[in-house]
């Protein structure tokens, strides 16, 4: 062989080892469904069984985007949207492009400081905004096979009151799932 073709050769090898670890990140086993859940649900990073639940109550509360909540704790409602044309949003959402529906909802300090996750029945923006700021979630799951469920996004939250800004949400009403991480 020249040298020219071996260096050919070293380069494919090269080339085809440097591809291994995206290989077998790829053939990862994934993790066991969770009980309960099925249709791409297996994708959520934790169980969602309450909200699941939740969601599926014949006497789920209904709230319209503007509403005033109480303290922040445990519970799930169906929000009513309106179209993000006619909302000023305080601060404005994390993720600039905002169409479709929008929702307004204001609570209290949370009964405990802590973590809290809040999930959604369907595609939408979630951000939650303290002291006039916008939280950086600290974890996200999501799947857009799972019947009922699209995502879920935690956040750590201080003492203070809290505003839930839903954006991005493609239909009128969607149903929010909030509680404290355990």
């Amino acid at each position: 062989m020249r040298s020219t073709e071996l260096r050919g050769v070293a380069f494919a090898v090269a080339l085809a080892l440097l591809a291994l670890p995206a290989l077998a990140q790829d053939a990862a086993p994934k993790a066991a469904p969770e009980k309960g859940m099925s249709g791409g649900c297996e994708a959520f990073k934790w169980p969602l069984d309450k909200e699941r639940a939740a969601f599926d109550a014949a006497a789920l509360e209904k709230a319209a985007s503007g509403a005033a909540r109480g303290p922040l704790k445990e519970q799930a409602f169906a929000l009513a949207l309106v179209p993000a044309k006619d909302v000023a949003f305080t601060v404005q959402p994390a993720k600039k492009k905002n169409d479709g529906f929008v929702g307004l909802v204001a609570f209290a300090a949370p009964e405990k400081p802590g973590v809290y996750q809040v999930t959604l029945s369907g595609e939408g923006w979630i951000d939650l905004v303290q002291e006039g700021k916008t939280l950086d979630a600290s974890d996200h799951s999501g799947a857009k096979n799972c019947p009922g469920l699209r995502k879920s996004v935690r956040f750590m939250l201080g003492a203070a009151p809290v505003a839930l800004q839903i954006s991005n949400a493609v239909a009128d009403t969607i149903k929010v799932g909030i509680r404290p991480v355990e």
